[in-house]
């Protein structure tokens, strides 16, 4: 099979023998060469794309938009998303909330949930299918609910040996700092309001870090400080996940 290079010689030697033709004959002849190069030009290009077609991608604002559920966020950013519940009674649930890798499951929240005291019947048949394992963002949110998240505290918790269990259940990642957000957990419908639960949850560090949960709620300066209360829940959390087994 002939080269470009030389079939292209050949037409240019044709179009300098015919010079003598008329100049109408003479850019017919040029237009079919641009043409004939912009068709094989485009072959090439598309049988690259075939060849070396582009990983999917996901903005990095689009993962840390705050409209998004944990369980959303979890699903675009690893692919895949479920949720395990480690305990649960009328008060505290733990949640375990993971992505998975083949075979493996990977934790990247771990959330604490106290229910408030009152459950009213507005949103009864929602709890009931909270408490036999849903998912607490997609329930309401399926059910017609408009969740409103208010801030409680932003942070992180130093590495410890109390949190061995949840770095276990986060692929046995090393002993390290995590980010740490605390928030009521509000419902709204029909003009109406209610607080479901105060939510506790660490973070995966490759998932969520403290320079995200920044960039996802803007007024998050305003909960970095720590009070008696916030220092009484991080104690807690330690107490939990020392006799947690995962």
């Amino acid at each position: 099979m002939r080269s470009l290079r030389s079939y292209l010689t050949d037409r240019v030697g044709v179009l300098r023998i015919n010079e003598q033709q008329p100049i109408k004959m003479k850019n017919k002849q040029h237009v079919y060469v641009l043409l004939l190069l912009v068709g094989i030009l485009c072959n090439l290009g598309c049988a690259y794309k075939k060849q070396n077609p582009e990983p999917p991608s996901v903005a990095y604002d689009s993962i840390l938009s705050p409209k998004l559920l944990n369980s959303e966020r979890i699903k675009i950013k690893y692919g895949s998303y479920a949720i395990k519940i480690l305990s649960d009674d009328s008060k505290t649930r733990i949640s375990d909330l993971y992505s998975s890798h083949d075979d493996k499951k990977i934790t990247r929240t771990f959330a604490l949930v106290n229910y408030s005291e009152v459950i009213d019947t507005t949103f009864l048949k929602e709890h009931k299918e909270i408490v036999k394992g849903g998912s607490i963002g997609r329930v309401f949110k399926s059910n017609g609910w408009q969740i409103k998240k208010k801030s409680i505290f932003f942070g992180e918790i130093s590495p410890s040996k109390d949190l061995s269990s949840v770095y276990a259940l986060m692929g046995n990642i090393a002993h390290s700092e995590l980010a740490i957000y605390m928030y009521g957990f509000h419902i709204e419908k029909n003009k109406k309001e209610f607080q479901y639960a105060t939510i506790v949850e660490i973070y995966h560090p490759d998932y969520l870090t403290i320079h995200d949960l920044k960039s996802m709620n803007k007024d998050a300066n305003k909960y970095l400080e720590k009070s008696p209360f916030i220092d009484q829940t991080i104690k807690e959390i330690a107490r939990i996940t020392r006799e947690l087994k995962p």
